[in-house]
């Protein structure tokens, strides 16, 4: 089992829920980039919109089947 997203890529968006934000679904990746998500996640929370560098980067994208193309990420690198 690992902590990933199916496009290898995280989520950093607020939720349908008042209040509630979620960053996560680094897996392997996440060591090197938590300082600078740290500050659009920041930004996130504090004008309760997405920084422009993590716009894309939403937990619905799954619902909606657009995935982001991050060729050689994921769990099958080889179907991107």
């Amino acid at each position: 089992m690992v902590d990933m997203t199916m496009d290898g890529s995280p989520f950093i968006c607020r939720t349908p829920i008042e209040g509630l934000y979620l960053n996560g679904g680094w897996s392997y990746g996440g060591f090197k980039a938590t300082p600078g998500s740290g500050w659009c996640f920041a930004y996130t929370i504090a004008k309760d919109e997405p920084h422009q560098l993590n716009a894309d980067l939403t937990i619905d994208r799954f619902v909606e089947g657009r995935m982001i193309d991050e060729g050689g990420n994921g769990p099958n690198p080889w179907a991107q």
